[in-house]
């Protein structure tokens, strides 16, 4: 019988957004695009904060339609710590899954992120949350805080990098390079699963391993059902089951569920394109 995963966000600008996938998924595991229908970006850390909410309620009616496993397809893995507890399925996020991934390959990584230093706080919250800062010896940007101007045309430009535009593939490599030669780094974590797509041209000339988070974190998830395991309860306690519908009640009497200035994700000014 199959086993349906549910794979929330990361679905902006992509023709196919689950295609990375048909790398590692295996047969009898469905993996299923959800988006949350609470709409917002992180730009700081009050949005991440919504974001969480947004990702919470996504998880909560993924399981209520029976899949059996929910992975967080975003770095920032949203919401994690409370699905954990509000949910009895198994919860995996892309961030927390590649961080630990790490440690199984190399001693010291470096984050490699497409996103600039002012969205840095993102990746810090996930390296502190889950304890792996110490193996960590730097994030390093692919662009710049110039260089990301508005959410405005996002589709367009995420689009160019997963389509493999040379200039930010090599751009990349620089930071890849630089991770491992100034900052020591013997692994290094993709910043933001929507890399997947270029993550193979990253990896093939690469002097380290390249641990892209969404098909590692998928793996995982994955991993979780073939071996019965969920999240304990003692360090994640159940919640009381009849607040699990609050979320539904706040979202659904929402008259714009849409947060974001102008769409999902931010855009690459044309000087970066």
């Amino acid at each position: 019988m199959e086993k349906r995963i549910a794979v929330l966000g990361g679905g902006v600008g992509r023709q196919s957004p689950l295609a990375p996938l048909d790398d590692v998924r295996s047969d009898g595991f469905v993996p299923t695009l959800i988006m949350p229908r609470l709409k917002v970006f992180p730009h700081t850390p009050y949005e991440r904060g919504l974001s969480v909410v947004a990702y919470l309620d996504a998880a909560i009616e993924a399981q209520k339609a029976g899949f059996e496993a929910i992975f967080i397809n975003t770095v920032g893995d949203y919401g994690i710590d409370e699905m954990k507890s509000a949910l009895t399925i198994p919860i995996v996020g892309a961030g927390e899954a590649t961080m630990a991934m790490a440690a199984t390959v190399g001693r010291n990584f470096s984050v490699v992120k497409i996103w600039p230093p002012r969205m840095n706080f993102i990746t810090e919250e996930r390296l502190r949350s889950t304890g792996a800062a110490a193996r960590c010896v730097s994030i390093r940007n692919v662009l710049s805080d110039d260089e990301v101007v508005s959410t405005s045309g996002a589709v367009a430009a995420i689009g160019t990098m997963q389509n493999g535009n040379q200039e930010i593939i090599e751009r990349t490599l620089e930071q890849v390079a630089l991770a491992v030669t100034e900052d020591g780094a013997d692994t290094i974590v993709l910043g933001c699963t929507c890399m997947a797509t270029i993550a193979p041209m990253i990896a093939a000339h690469a002097p380290v391993p390249i641990l892209e988070p969404m098909r590692t974190g998928y793996s995982v998830a994955e991993s979780l059902l073939r071996l019965g395991i969920t999240q304990s309860r003692v360090a994640y306690p159940q919640t009381n089951p009849q607040l699990l519908g609050a979320l539904d009640e706040m979202i659904a009497g929402m008259d714009h569920p849409n947060l974001s200035t102008d769409c999902d994700m931010c855009v690459v000014s044309e000087a970066a394109e």
